[in-house]
């Protein structure tokens, strides 16, 4: 190998090793001690069941049938469409899906599966709420999740916006909710079950409210 050939080789691994790293890079460990947190503190969620529409009920019954147990990630994120688009019927908010997000540095950039914002035609701040799609890994979900929050956080506070982020981590058939505090403090809930769909609806339409409340009054 010539001396060039061999330089050229090491300027490539280091290239390599200072790849920026984004969302997807982190577990939940690695988040909490970059954003010094400290381990979820438990939240609790006062909601009400809803019963679901004939239409999400015949949704999630064909989703049963034809997403099964060694689906990927993407057909998993069906289930989160259906009970997000029954949601929103109640709300002012606006769905967006593979957005990306960039605070100006590394880690606070990478796509997120789902974000809601108020009902706007550009996807910009206000940030409200991100949810992440992961199969049978919530390690990886909330790490992903919780750092898009943070820069969801960081992206509204240089417009001016300060409030609560709030985050869903699915695996379709299992969920769980929660939200960074502006005081720095990370709440997570206990699970919630497809099997449940009228208490999962209840729980998503009460995220969504809380953070519908959180949109700036501009009148």
């Amino acid at each position: 190998m010539t001396v060039k050939t061999r330089k050229v080789f090491e300027n490539l691994s280091e290239v390599k090793e200072k790849k920026e790293k984004t969302f997807s890079d982190y577990k939940i460990a690695d988040v909490l001690i970059l954003l010094d947190l400290p381990p979820p503190l438990r939240w609790k969620l006062e909601f009400k069941s809803i019963d679901p529409s004939p239409f999400l009920t015949y949704g999630l019954q064909q989703a049963l049938i034809q997403i099964t147990s060694d689906s990927n990630e993407q057909e998993q994120r069906f289930f989160m469409e259906l009970f997000f688009m029954e949601a929103l019927v109640n709300h002012k908010l606006r769905m967006w899906q593979e957005r990306p997000l960039d605070a100006g540095k590394s880690p606070f950039r990478g796509i997120i599966d789902f974000a809601l914002t108020p009902y706007q035609p550009k996807f910009k701040t206000p940030y409200l709420v991100l949810s992440e799609a992961k199969k049978d890994d919530f390690e990886q979900g909330w790490g992903q999740c919780l750092l898009a929050m943070k820069t969801c956080q960081m992206l509204n506070e240089q417009e001016g916006l300060k409030f609560d982020i709030h985050g869903i981590v699915s695996t379709g058939k299992f969920w769980e909710f929660g939200k960074l505090t502006v005081d720095n403090q990370f709440y997570t809930t206990a699970g919630y079950a497809l099997a449940q769909p009228d208490m999962l609806l209840g729980a998503v339409d009460y995220m969504f409210t809380l953070c519908e409340n959180n949109i700036p009054n501009t009148t």
